[in-house]
């Protein structure tokens, strides 16, 4: 059962957006999946408070981090194959580390130079976390909400700075869309979307896609390596 991580020092990189994204496409896929929503302004439990909540995709508040284990706790409960949990935007919702062990940490950060220097404090969070357990935590940047019409180029002052400091990037980011926002009103997955007659959906449909494959060839083996086990 992977445990995915969403942490960032900085409000608004799009963490919930994408724990959200990566817990819907998990569950188009025929997983099921435990959200943990330890944000105390608790934007994923108001989610899955709203109508057509897929059934495979459970959410557990933790509005402090003494309340994570309990939640995971009652996730386990449903027997989900992931969770992931989406932590507040500060330094403190570092402390995760402490009551949970995780398969992968992301780090989301739009494509600005100072949304990379946070990314870089993020980095640097969970290296000393995994140090101080005497275990390795894997961490990737995601970069998230990027304008469909930027220029590679745009992100290339970003992606050097993230680079320099050998901190790895996932290969897929997440593109600024109108359907991803509108989740958060309409409720439900992307078919929800397009039942409202929001535009774009097949678009953003193919971005979780894609996005998801990136994150599950992290965490999961090799095929190969599976049928030998």
């Amino acid at each position: 059962m992977p445990n995915i991580a969403f942490i960032s020092p900085k409000g608004g990189a799009g963490k919930t957006t994408a724990a959200l994204l990566l817990a819907l496409g998990l569950a188009e896929r025929g997983a099921r999946v435990a959200l943990i929503d330890s944000d105390p302004n608790k934007p994923l439990v108001r989610w899955g408070a709203l109508p057509r909540r897929p059934e495979a995709i459970t959410v557990h508040a933790a509005p402090t981090v003494q309340d994570i284990r309990d939640a995971a706790q009652e996730a386990r409960r449903r027997d989900p194959e992931w969770t992931i949990v989406d932590t507040e935007g500060s330094v403190r919702g570092a402390m995760i580390f402490a009551a949970l062990r995780f398969d992968l940490v992301l780090t989301p950060l739009n494509g600005s130079p100072m949304d990379a220097v946070e990314a870089i404090k993020a980095a640097e969070l969970v290296a000393s976390f995994g140090r101080r357990a005497g275990n390795h935590l894997p961490h990737h940047c995601l970069l998230s909400r990027v304008p469909a019409a930027l220029k590679p180029r745009s992100l290339a002052t970003v992606v050097g700075m993230l680079r320099e400091q050998d901190i790895d990037i996932l290969p897929t980011p997440l593109i600024e869309k109108e359907a991803f926002r509108a989740l958060f009103e309409v409720g439900g997955d992307l078919s929800s979307l397009e039942a409202h007659g929001i535009s774009g959906v097949a678009a953003a449909r193919r971005n979780i896609e894609a996005y998801v494959e990136a994150v599950n060839e992290l965490v999961q083996p090799p095929k190969a390596f599976r049928h030998a086990c």
